[in-house]
């Protein structure tokens, strides 16, 4: 068997209003993972963002590493200021 390349999207350190953000969106059944892209769309691009809405899974365009993390966080935001009515 093949020896799998490690999975290394990077560390990104979140502020409390982000962690906040995550926290709702994942109680509210919206979860935004970082995985391996699906397609090859250019160099460096090897990582995009599957997003799960109430059980329905869609992709993002592919992100290099050092961008992929900040999307994520910018995917949860959008869907924080999109879906709570409280704010």
């Amino acid at each position: 068997m093949a020896k799998r390349r490690p999975f290394k999207p990077g560390f990104r350190p979140l502020s409390k209003l982000e962690s906040k953000m995550i926290q709702w969106c994942i109680d509210h059944g919206i979860a935004c993972c970082v995985v391996w892209a699906q397609g090859h769309t250019g160099p460096g691009e090897e990582f995009c963002v599957e997003i799960i809405i109430k059980g329905k899974s869609n992709f993002s365009p592919n992100f290099k590493k050092q961008e992929v993390m900040d999307k994520q966080v910018e995917y949860y935001k959008y869907y924080y200021d999109k879906y709570n009515k409280s704010s």
